[in-house]
C-alpha cells in the first residue's frame, strides 16, 4: 500500500501545480477508475489534503536542509520531498527511516538516481536535525505558522486583525478540522440517531449552540456509509453555516428563494423548515452543480425544492418575501477544510469577487418584496467581501434597512455593527458572515 499511496498522491500534487482543476476535481479525476482499497484511497486523501495545507511550512525545511530555492527545485523531486517531510515531521504513523527510504526509491523510480540522491541528502539532514533539536508539532505551527499561506494574506489579516489574531487565525487554519453533521429533526431524534451512529462505530458531541449540530469525534470516514446519511436523515454541514438559515427565520409555508445555492446543504435545510407545504426555489448558473443538488434530493426526499439553472446577476426571478444569497466567493473562511484554495487566491481576486458579489446583491434585490429580507452570506473573513459591500449598498439604496442578526442569533455570533461573523478559533466552526436586510414598505 505504501508506495502506492504515494505515487498517487505525487500525481495529484503535481497534478495541482501545473494545472488549473480543483483539487476535488483532480481527486475525482486521478481516483475514479483506480482498484483501489478503501486504506490506500483514505491514506492517499490524507496525505494530499496535509501537504497541501503544510506546503509552505515544509518549503522551509527544503530550503533549509538542501540549501536551494524552491524555484531551483525540480517539481517531481519537490513533490516527493514535500510528502516525505510532512511524514518526518507531522506523521507519528510513519517512521522517519521508512519515508526517507520511500522517497529515494521514488525519486530514482520516477526521475533519475542523481535525484534520488539528492533527496536522500535533504531528508537525512533534516533526520539529524531533527535527532538533535527535536520540534514538536505544536513547536513548528508556532513558529512557522505564517508560511502556511501566502505572504500577501497574512499581511492583509494583520493590517485587519493585529498579529495576535492572525496567529490564531492561521494556527486554527493549520489544524484538520473535525466534520460536522446535521440531524433531520423531522426524521429521528437524538437519542435513536446516537445509538445508531455508535452501530458504526460513530462518536458525537452535541453542538453547545445548536441543538441538531454535532461535531464528529471519531469515525468520520463512516459517515457516507451510514443508511442515516444514504436516506437523507443527516446531512454534513458547518454549524455556522447553519446559522445562516436562523438568520432568515423560515416559517412553515413560506416561499424562499435560495440563490447562488448549489449544491445545495442550505436549501435542505430551508426545505425543513418551511415544510411540505412551503417552497424552496433553488437556483445557480453552474449546471453541474445543480445537477449534484438535484442528484442529492434523490437521497432526501424532498419535494418542496425546485431546482433551476439561473443567473443571479441578471435572470429574472419571481417576487418573494425571503431571499438567501449565499454569495460566491474567495473561501478565505473554510480554509481548514479547503486548504488548496489559498495557494490559487491572488489578492486582486478579492476585489473581482466583489463586483460579482455586488452585481448579485443589487440584482436580486429587484425581486424582494416590500417588508421582505435578503440574507447575504459569504463563506469569507475578507471586508470588501462582507461589510463593505453591505455599507456601499445601504449607501446606493435607501429603501433598504439593517436589520441586526442578534434578534435571530445569541450575541456570541454577531458584531458590533449588527453583522453575523463567526470566528474560528472561538466558534470552532468556518468563518461565516451573514447580513439581514429589510425592505421597507
Amino acid at each position: 500500500m505504501e508506495d502506492s499511496y504515494r505515487r498517487i498522491a505525487i500525481d495529484i500534487l503535481i497534478t495541482f501545480e501545473t494545472d488549473n482543476k480543483t483539487l476535488k476535481e483532480i481527486f475525482n479525476l486521478k481516483l475514479k477508475n483506480k482498484n483501489l482499497s478503501d486504506v490506500t484511497k483514505n491514506r492517499c486523501r490524507v496525505t494530499v489534503n496535509e501537504v497541501m495545507r503544510l506546503k509552505g511550512i515544509l518549503d522551509v525545511f527544503i530550503v533549509k536542509f538542501s540549501s536551494r530555492p524552491i524555484k531551483n527545485i525540480q517539481l517531481e523531486a519537490l513533490t516527493i520531498l514535500r510528502i516525505a517531510s510532512y511524514e518526518m515531521l507531522f506523521d507519528d504513523l510513519i517512521p522517519n527511516f521508512a519515508a526517507v527510504h520511500s522517497a529515494v526509491d521514488l525519486g530514482k523510480t520516477i526521475v533519475n538516481k542523481k535525484v534520488g540522491s539528492f533527496i536522500n541528502a535533504v531528508l537525512r539532514n533534516l533526520d539529524r536535525d531533527q535527532s538533535k533539536k527535536p520540534l514538536s508539532i505544536n513547536n513548528i505551527l508556532d513558529i512557522y505558522y505564517e508560511f502556511g499561506f501566502p505572504n500577501w494574506l497574512v499581511k492583509k489579516w494583520e493590517k485587519q486583525y493585529g498579529a495576535n489574531k492572525t496567529k490564531k487565525l492561521c494556527r486554527y487554519f493549520l489544524n484538520n478540522v473535525s466534520m460536522h453533521i446535521r440531524i433531520s429533526r423531522e426524521v429521528i431524534d437524538n437519542n435513536n440517531f446516537i445509538k445508531i451512529l455508535n452501530d458504526y462505530n460513530i462518536k458525537i458531541k452535541e453542538n453547545n449552540f445548536f441543538p441538531n449540530y454535532f461535531k464528529i469525534i471519531k469515525g468520520q470516514k463512516n459517515i457516507l456509509s451510514t443508511k442515516l446519511f444514504k436516506e437523507g436523515q443527516i446531512s454534513i454541514q458547518d454549524p455556522a453555516a447553519g446559522a445562516v438559515i436562523r438568520l432568515l427565520d423560515p416559517k412553515k409555508g413560506d416561499l424562499i428563494l435560495d440563490v447562488c445555492a448549489a449544491p445545495g446543504t442550505k436549501s435542505l435545510f430551508l426545505a425543513e423548515e418551511v415544510g411540505p407545504n412551503g417552497s424552496i426555489r433553488a437556483s445557480d448558473k453552474n449546471i453541474y452543480r445543480v445537477s449534484e443538488g438535484e442528484l442529492d434530493l434523490n437521497r432526501t426526499m424532498k419535494k418542496n425544492i425546485k431546482w433551476s439553472v439561473l443567473d443571479a446577476c441578471k435572470d429574472t426571478f419571481p417576487l418573494s418575501k425571503k431571499i438567501l444569497i449565499d454569495a460566491p466567493c474567495t473561501g478565505t473562511g473554510v480554509l481548514s477544510r479547503r486548504p488548496d484554495i489559498k495557494w490559487r487566491l491572488k489578492e486582486k481576486d478579492i476585489k473581482k469577487m466583489s463586483i460579482i458579489q455586488f452585481s448579485i446583491l443589487n440584482h436580486m434585490s429587484n425581486f424582494l418584496l416590500p417588508g421582505g429580507i435578503i440574507v447575504y452570506s459569504t463563506c469569507s473573513l475578507e471586508p470588501e467581501e462582507n461589510q463593505l459591500l453591505i455599507n456601499k449598498f445601504l449607501k446606493e439604496k435607501d429603501e433598504f434597512s439593517l436589520i441586526s442578526c442578534d434578534r435571530f442569533l445569541s450575541k456570541q455570533w454577531v458584531d458590533s455593527n449588527g453583522f453575523f461573523m463567526s470566528i474560528p478559533y472561538l466558534t470552532k466552526s468556518d468563518a461565516i458572515f451573514g447580513a439581514v436586510l429589510m425592505k421597507n414598505t
